[in-house]
């Protein structure tokens, strides 16, 4: 009775631990409604642009209001300062502990926003040295 106990509790741990590690790694802001998609690749854990209605975001944090967004230009330049400043932390990281930095960024952007304001974000992101970019969407079904 007690190695049935033993082997029980193995088993309840082993799914304890494989159900923590399941889960969102990425959760989106309230004021993001993510476009819907059948890719079925899970999100990896990365420096995050967010693209609101009304601000844009990285790693959650409020970068620039969608109102001061230059018009007449490509580059966004807030973001690409605040990106260039983690691709050096990055890269110092590579230095120091062998950290690869793998140039990848995730781009979480709402349903509704212009493509002409998505595609600044990715020229800004591909020119502040993530130019492997991943789209966020949510999995339908």
């Amino acid at each position: 009775m007690n190695s049935m106990m033993d082997m029980m509790t193995i088993i309840l741990l082993f799914l304890l631990k494989s159900f923590s590690t399941e889960g969102a790694l990425v959760t989106p802001s309230q004021q993001l409604r993510l476009p819907v998609s059948t890719a079925a690749e899970k999100a990896k854990k990365q420096v995050s642009v967010s693209i609101a209605k009304d601000a844009l975001l990285v790693n959650d944090e409020p970068l620039i209001s969608t109102n001061e967004i230059p018009k007449d230009q490509m580059l966004i330049p807030a973001l690409a300062m605040k990106l260039s400043d983690y691709a050096k932390q990055e890269r110092d990281l590579e230095v120091e502990v062998g950290k690869v930095f793998n140039h990848e960024i995730i781009i979480e952007g709402d349903e509704k926003i212009p493509f002409e304001l998505l595609f600044k974000v990715m020229f800004t992101c591909s020119k502040s040295d993530f130019y492997k970019m991943r789209l966020l969407t949510i999995k339908k079904g």
